[in-house]
């Protein structure tokens, strides 16, 4: 494996195992402020997060296609959330002035788990360009 781009910098895939598996962890309590309705559903980023953050750390092949899909994804998933966050925090500002605002800052929620998860995903779109579709 010394030949392949995994193979000449491991550092760069362990450290982006490391994230992976942070990011999920730090997703979990979010995704369970959402609500238990909806925990099931949501539920399964981030622990694919964590299982991506072990197969990184291990440098299998296929890593490349693998973090491509997934990012791709998830680089919309956190599009949506950042626009909902900026959503409920306009909405928040309108409520405020008509003298509401009571949970003005519940947009920040959204927002920040969409600046996590896209920086996440950008970075390991980064990687994901520097290796061939088979882990080359």
């Amino acid at each position: 494996m010394s030949g392949t781009m995994i193979g000449r910098h491991p550092a760069r895939f362990r450290i982006l195992a490391v994230v992976h598996v942070v990011v999920g962890l730090l997703s979990l309590p979010l995704i369970l402020f959402f609500g238990l309705t909806l925990a099931p559903f949501l539920i399964g980023g981030p622990i694919w997060l964590m299982v991506l953050g072990g197969r990184l750390w291990r440098q299998g092949e296929g890593m490349g296609a693998l973090l491509r899909r997934t990012h791709v994804v998830l680089l919309v998933v956190a599009a949506l959330l950042g626009a909902y966050g900026l959503f409920a925090l306009r909405a928040a500002q309108q409520s405020a002035a008509k003298g509401g605002g009571l949970l003005g800052a519940f947009g920040l929620l959204p927002l920040a788990l969409g600046v996590m998860l896209g920086a996440t995903a950008a970075a390991s779109l980064c990687v994901a360009r520097g290796i061939g579709s088979r882990g080359e």
